[in-house]
C-alpha cells in the first residue's frame, strides 16, 4: 500500500493539521530520539488540566516535562501562578520563549529533567511523557529523590501505566517501586488521532498521587532477593506477591 493511499486512510484532522503547520513554519521536524509527540486535542487537553486543578495544592509549584509546542503550557499558564517548563530541545525551548516571554508565571527552562535541581517548595510534576524517558523518571522521583512531587499527572503509554497499577499474577519490581510511591489512576485513554505525530501505541493520562506507604529498610534488599532467586520456600512466583506481601515478608525478616 503506497504512503499517500495509508494517508488517505487516515487523514490528519485539522488540529494535527495546525501542528505540522507549525513545526515547518519554525522548520522543525519531530525528533524520534527524543520521543516528540505533541498533544494536540484541545478537549483533551483541557480535561488533562482539570485533573491537574483537582489536585493542585495552592502555593505550590507546577513542573511541566517538555513543554514542546507549549499547547499544554498554555492552557496551565491560564490556571496556575507558578509554572516551571522544561525543555531539553534547543529549538522548542526558542519556541516556547518567543511564545510565553511576556507571562510572569512561567519559567522555561532549558535542560534535561533528569538532571534538573529539585524545587525546594512541594511541586507536581505534569507533562506528556516521552516513553523512553519513562523508566528513568519514574525511578527518579519515586525513590531516588528525597524532595519527591507530591503528586504526578501525565500522558503516557497506557500499557506503562497499567503495568505500574499492576497487581497479582502480573506485579513486577516497578509496579511495587510507583505503588510504594503513589496512589495510582489511569483517567482517561489518549487516542493516537490526538497526538502529532500518531504513536503507535494507546497512550493515557495517568495521575499518582503520593500516600503514606513507608517502605522499611530492607524492603529491596528482600524483594531483589526473592526475584533474583525464585522459586524461594517463601516466594514461589515473585509476580504473584503484591505490595502489602512484601512488607510482610520484610517484618518476618
Amino acid at each position: 500500500m503506497s504512503d499517500s493511499h495509508s494517508l488517505a486512510l487516515n487523514p490528519m484532522n485539522l488540529e494535527q493539521q495546525k501542528c505540522q503547520q507549525e513545526l515547518e513554519k519554525n522548520t522543525l521536524i519531530p525528533r524520534k530520539y527524543y520521543g516528540q509527540v505533541f498533544t494536540t486535542d484541545d478537549l483533551l487537553i483541557k480535561k488533562f488540566v482539570q485533573y491537574v486543578k483537582e489536585v493542585h495544592r495552592p502555593g505550590t509549584k507546577i513542573v511541566e516535562i517538555g513543554g514542546g509546542l507549549g499547547y499544554i503550557t498554555d492552557k496551565l499558564a491560564e490556571e496556575f501562578e507558578d509554572l516551571e517548563v522544561v525543555e531539553l530541545d534547543e529549538e522548542l525551548f526558542e519556541v516556547l520563549n518567543k511564545k510565553f516571554v511576556h507571562k510572569k508565571n512561567i519559567k522555561v527552562i532549558r535542560g534535561d529533567i533528569l538532571e534538573q535541581p529539585i524545587p525546594e517548595q512541594d511541586y507536581l510534576l505534569v507533562g506528556n511523557i516521552p516513553f523512553h524517558l519513562s523508566g528513568k523518571l519514574y525511578r527518579k522521583f519515586m525513590s531516588d529523590v528525597d524532595r519527591k512531587p507530591y503528586g504526578m499527572v501525565f500522558i503516557t503509554d497506557k500499557q506503562y501505566a497499567k503495568t505500574l497499577a499492576g497487581q497479582p499474577p502480573r506485579c513486577y519490581r516497578v509496579s511495587l517501586q510507583a505503588q510504594g510511591y503513589g496512589n495510582i489512576e489511569v483517567l482517561d485513554d489518549v487516542p493516537p488521532s490526538s497526538v502529532y505525530p500518531e504513536p503507535k501505541v494507546m497512550c493515557c493520562i495517568m495521575r499518582i498521587m503520593q500516600n503514606d506507604t513507608e517502605l522499611p529498610e530492607n524492603f529491596w534488599e528482600v524483594v531483589n532477593s526473592h526475584w533474583e532467586n525464585f522459586p524461594t520456600k517463601e516466594v514461589e512466583s515473585p509476580k504473584t506477591v503484591g505490595l502489602e506481601g512484601w512488607l510482610e515478608l520484610c517484618g518476618r525478616s
